[in-house]
This record gives structure tokens, C-alpha cells and sequence, in this order.
């Protein structure tokens, strides 16, 4: 069986960057982009961590290229509590109907104790991220965001924005704030999406593992005994997703770290609910970062699905989505059909606006931009299912075999795809 091997681990840039030496070979490396390594780099010298603790950011982003792929992994060394942890989380995967044959080989495993008293949770700004906020507030949890993650490493002014924003919230005032850069995302080809049977490689497999697993230094260093991680669904749907309770729950490292999958269950409406209680409760209004649309001139595009649901959430709540991190008047409810009948549509898209018609469905006074009866007249089309009707037809007609047709010509030819979009 062909594998990757881990020759070394270095800490450059005062001990604030980790830099994996590793070697691929035979077939494998189409799996790999040659001149871009994964690496990841922290605000503070982490330099003190063992390489068995080191090795986890790693790990966590090569392990499940490794099982889908079909090759083995060779290190010297690693927590041993997370090697038994990864075979859990490999398990997990194999649910889904495949056995995954590619399997971590390890010279030697250490066990590492850390004190673990202070708690951190991974933070995005965005609706599950500040519900679970929200959930933890008194524990005053250390805030991890990571660059290369939704925000493109070279994106310079969005991750800039998004930074100063997370510094300077008042509501955050009192966190410690962490910032990582990582390419985990850029390290592998396209390749790596054409391992499922429809792409999404990110979303269904890699970010749970990979997210929690960059905490790793981190948590040597501070002494994080708990690490939160905000859920994206609920147990009320059943779809494919690379983080759930059963597997990040299962990660640890470190003689007892617990990872927790927080909010699962509450469904996307009930976090913004709680968001919603939450400001009035404390008379607080902060922004709330949804969208990192390339259209986005402000703090959300305010034009995109994404958006829009959440948008209508705050508007069921009696909210002023202004007020939030958007800027929207009475005319956004002719833009949600606009939006939302361009491209296609999944389940899990269709589900949180479900939740929204039966939300709709059960409130009597919403936010009111300027016209009550014209805007009352919406809502009761809400109501009505005009939306949810919408996406079930799209859904019905997903051509998703088109969809990995057009990701595959647009990666393997990205000089067609330049000469198509210029002569469009």
C-alpha cells in the first residue's frame, strides 16, 4: 500500500509556525499540492508543545484524505489519546457505508497530561457560533478563529475586517481572542473532493476533525480541559456533515481534554431565538458575521441566501436586522425568490427554511420596515409555504452529475474556464 511518511516537525517564525516535513510518493501525490505544504501558525510561541501534541493540526487534516484515499500514514510519534480517538472518528465515517481502508502507522505513543482549566470554543461570528456563545457565556471561553478556513489566506481585507470586528465587539470585550493561519484548505488538489461521490469535501468530512484538531498547541499552552465546537444541524436531520456530536465528541488528547459539540440540539431558528432573547435581555446589539459572500461590500452582502434566512429569523423575532450586522428595508422579501431561484438547492437549505415557514406560523407581531399590510402579506406567503414549495421542486431537480461535471472541467482546466467566463 503506498503512504505518506512524516520525516520531521519544525517551529519557525519564534516558535509560532509549525512546519511538517512529509513525503508522498506513487499515485498518492496527485492527492497534493507539490510547493504548498500544510502548515499552521498561531499569535503565540508554541514552540513548548511536544510533537506528539504538535502532530495533531496535521493529522487531523491528513487522516481522512488517508482513509478515503486507501494509504497509510507513518509518524514517529503522537498523544496516544489521540491516536485512539482518530480510530474512533475513522469509525464513525465508516457509518456512512464504506470502508475506509487507509490507517495511521505510529512508532510511538505518548501519553501527555494537560492541567485543563480553561475552556476555549472555535468562533466565526456567526448564528451558531454566538448561540453557543451565548450558551457558555460564564465560563468566559478563549475565542479560536481561524484564516484559510471560510476566509481565503490572500484575502487580506476580509480576514482584516473580520479580525477588527471580533476584536472590538463590546460583547467580546472580556474574551481572550486567538487567531490562527492555516492552509487546510489549499494543501490538497481537487482531487481530494472526487474521493465522495458528489463534492464537498470540507463541509461532509474534513471540518470537524481538522478544526478541533488545530486547537491542539493551543490548548498545551493555555490549558484547555473543554473545547467547544457550535453545531451547523440538528438530530432533526439526517444528512451528511464532517462534524456531529458522535464524532467530535470522541476526539481528545492531552490525559482528558473533552471537545463538545454544542447546540445540537437546538435547530437554526431556536439559536437565533436565543440570540434574539439574549440582546433583549441584556440590551445589547451586536453584528452578526453570516456571510463571507465575494459581493459583500459590507459587514454581510445582505444579498444572499445565507443572509436572507437569517435576516427573516431576526425579523420574526421583532428584530431590525439593521441592527445586526445587515442593511435591509420592506423590499427584501421580493429578493428571497430572487435569490433563491437561482442555482440549485439541498436539504439541508430546504430545512432551515422550513423551520422558518413554521416560525412564521407561530407569531403573531414580527419587525415591520415601513408598509404593515404589504409586508403582513409576505409573511402569510411564508406561512403558506411559497418558499418551501420552491425548494422542494428545485431539489427534485438537483442535476448533480452536472454539478460534478463543471467542478472537475473548471480544476483540471482553469484556462477554459478563463476563456469561458471572458467570452460570456
Amino acid at each position: 500500500m503506498e503512504k505518506l511518511v512524516l520525516h520531521n516537525i519544525s517551529f519557525t517564525e519564534e516558535g509560532k509556525k509549525i512546519a511538517y516535513d512529509y513525503k508522498v510518493s506513487g499515485q498518492i501525490q496527485k492527492y497534493f499540492v507539490e510547493n504548498n505544504p500544510f502548515y499552521i501558525k498561531y499569535q503565540v510561541d508554541v514552540s513548548n508543545t511536544p510533537n506528539s501534541i504538535a502532530i495533531i493540526p496535521f493529522l487531523s487534516n491528513i487522516l481522512p484524505i488517508a482513509w478515503y484515499a486507501g494509504f497509510d500514514v507513518e509518524i514517529d510519534e503522537v498523544d496516544e489519546d489521540f491516536y485512539n480517538s482518530q480510530e474512533a472518528v475513522k469509525k464513525e465515517f465508516e457509518k456512512r457505508g464504506k470502508k475506509l481502508e487507509g490507517k495511521l502507522i505510529v512508532k510511538n505513543k505518548v501519553k501527555n497530561t494537560i492541567k485543563s482549566d480553561h475552556t476555549a470554543m472555535l468562533f466565526s461570528g456567526g448564528v451558531d457560533a454566538y448561540a453557543t456563545y451565548i450558551r457558555i457565556y460564564d465560563k468566559k471561553p478563549d475565542l479560536v478563529t481561524l484564516l484559510g478556513a471560510d476566509i481565503e489566506i490572500s484575502d487580506t481585507e476580509q480576514w482584516n475586517d473580520f479580525a477588527s470586528f471580533i476584536e472590538t465587539e463590546t460583547l467580546l470585550k472580556n474574551n481572550r481572542k486567538e487567531f490562527i493561519e492555516t492552509n487546510l484548505r489549499d494543501f490538497y488538489t481537487y482531487q481530494v473532493e472526487l474521493l465522495l461521490g458528489d463534492i464537498g469535501w470540507w463541509g461532509k468530512v474534513q471540518h470537524g476533525l481538522a478544526l478541533v484538531g488545530s486547537l491542539a498547541p493551543l490548548s498545551y499552552i493555555h490549558n484547555y480541559g473543554a473545547i467547544y465546537i457550535a453545531s451547523s444541524y440538528t438530530d432533526h436531520i439526517d444528512i451528511d456533515w464532517g462534524s456531529t456530536p458522535e464524532m467530535d465528541e470522541k476526539i481528545t488528547w492531552g490525559g482528558g481534554v473533552q471537545v463538545f459539540h454544542d447546540g445540537y440540539d437546538l435547530k437554526r431558528q431556536d439559536k437565533v431565538d436565543l440570540i434574539a432573547q439574549f440582546a433583549s435581555k441584556t440590551n445589547v446589539k451586536f453584528k452578526l458575521r453570516v456571510c463571507y459572500s465575494e459581493r459583500r461590500t459590507e459587514f454581510n452582502c445582505s444579498s444572499c441566501e445565507k443572509c436572507f434566512r437569517t435576516i427573516l429569523g431576526l425579523i420574526l423575532n421583532g428584530k431590525d436586522p439593521n441592527d445586526y450586522g445587515f442593511k435591509v428595508d420592506g423590499n427584501v422579501y421580493d429578493k428571497f425568490y430572487k435569490v433563491l431561484n437561482i442555482g440549485g438547492a439541498s436539504k439541508g437549505v430546504r430545512y432551515f427554511w422550513w423551520e422558518l415557514m413554521e416560525k412564521a406560523k407561530n407569531v403573531d407581531e414580527f419587525y415591520i420596515f415601513n408598509d404593515k399590510e404589504s409586508e403582513t402579506k409576505q409573511i402569510n406567503a411564508i406561512r403558506e409555504g411559497k418558499i418551501d414549495q420552491l425548494l422542494e421542486e428545485k431539489i427534485n431537480n438537483p442535476n448533480k452529475g452536472l454539478r460534478r461535471m463543471k467542478f472537475i472541467v473548471r480544476n483540471k482546466f482553469p484556462w477554459l474556464m478563463k476563456l469561458y467566463t471572458k467570452l460570456k
